[in-house]
């Protein structure tokens, strides 16, 4: 079953106003072109050789897996999407793709007509969880299209961490996937979101997140990419409350013929707010990678504190990475800072190795683990860090 009106015919059974949006997004789709090097986003990032209509079977549960924390308080909600689309529309209904807008470009529209699978966490108002909510999705096979979506509320005062692993039953499978998430924070609330994604190496990946803060929120979020041929992510924080701050790390491994695309954006719409941003990354033999952020400070946004950092560690001299940090502030009383490093490995600290008998290859591993270590330590949960440190030893070998 391929992405067509005929699909979309196929996912009935929901709500009517969320079919009503399906259709909206689909119509979006056809009519947008695909994006282009004329585009600024996409100066960087050739997408012309990729054709969703290839991967023909759209995947309706994607294989996810929701781990339930044991003793959840009472008023707390976690669901399939899908099912809670139903049950709890008023929940839904206003939030779904608001902060992700079906028009940003024809693949946030691919996703928002087809998405299939993920979840739905509601957290009411003082509630604290104390162990990780765990969201696994799969994929099963090649030309398989996989679209989940996580859609996340914490109510005022509330804590949790919650996180999101897409996984490939076959490391070289092939196939459309995304992973997107949209998160709400509300007043005073403290949220550490990680998502992890290691999709088969010949996939194509496109993935949104977007986070909305209220006054004095806290979020914590991490992004991890491993997987894919091709890979583009986005993550935004908008800081809508005065008091709020938002942690955005991210750890990326790129190897063999990979890409990987990340546009990151902190938006401070009010003052007395701060965001700090630290992507690291590592490449090895012909992998390239791209970033591009923005710190945009609003007009009335005074006294926002931003800090924006984009590290790379260049293993080959094929490799190549570009990064680009860029500053919009609109207002005198803030502080900024941003900046970009792209580098090889320091000869110096590899020779110190060397000559204590440590090969060269485990060498490069241990400073490739170091180079991330400021990073890992950062990660709010033990179960996510664990689970980080072991994908990165096995494909640092």
């Amino acid at each position: 079953m391929g992405l067509t009106a005929e699909t979309l015919e196929a996912l009935r059974g929901e709500p009517d106003w969320l079919h009503d949006r399906r259709e909206s997004a689909f119509a979006t789709y056809e009519r947008l072109p695909s994006p282009s090097r004329t585009d600024e986003e996409w100066r960087r990032t050739d997408v012309s050789r990729f054709n969703p209509a290839e991967y023909s079977r759209l995947e309706h549960s994607n294989g996810m897996q929701l781990n339930e924390p044991a003793g959840l308080a009472r008023g707390v909600i976690l669901e399939p999407l899908r099912d809670a689309a139903r049950k709890h529309p008023e929940l839904i209904e206003p939030r779904l793709f608001s902060l992700l807008k079906a028009d940003r470009d024809r693949f946030a529209a691919l996703h928002a007509a087809f998405f299939t699978g993920g979840t739905f966490l509601y957290v009411p108002d003082g509630v604290v969880i104390d162990q990780p909510v765990i969201g696994q999705h799969f994929s099963h096979s090649s030309a398989d299209t996989v679209l989940p979506h996580t859609l996340i509320v914490a109510g005022r005062g509330a804590r949790f961490n919650y996180l999101d692993e897409y996984v490939s039953e076959d490391s070289e499978e092939a196939g459309y996937r995304s992973g997107s998430a949209e998160i709400f924070v509300g007043d005073g609330a403290e949220v550490g979101y990680v998502s992890v994604q290691k999709w088969g190496r010949n996939a194509w990946h496109f993935g949104d997140v977007r986070a909305r803060l209220e006054k004095d929120a806290s979020l914590r979020l991490f992004n991890v990419t491993l997987g894919a041929r091709f890979s583009k992510t986005r993550v935004e924080a908008s800081l809508q409350g005065q008091g709020s701050n938002a942690e955005l790390k991210a750890i990326y491994l790129a190897s063999g013929e990979q890409f990987f695309d990340f546009h990151t954006l902190q938006d401070h719409q009010v003052g007395n707010t701060r965001s700090d941003l630290l992507f690291k990354g590592a490449l090895q033999d012909t992998a390239r990678t791209v970033y591009a952020g923005l710190i945009r400070i609003e007009k009335g946004a005074a006294r926002s504190d931003a800090y924006q950092a984009n590290r790379n560690l260049v293993l080959s001299d094929h490799a190549k990475a570009t990064s680009i940090p860029m500053l919009e502030i609109d207002n005198n009383d803030v502080r900024c800072t941003h900046g970009a490093t792209v580098g090889p490995v320091d000869p110096q600290h590899l020779f110190y190795l060397r000559s204590r008998g440590i090969p060269e290859q485990t060498a490069k591993r241990m400073i490739v683990q170091g180079f991330f270590g400021d990073v890992l330590e950062r990660i709010p949960f033990e179960h996510a860090r664990r689970l980080i440190e072991t994908e990165l030893e096995a494909r640092l070998g």
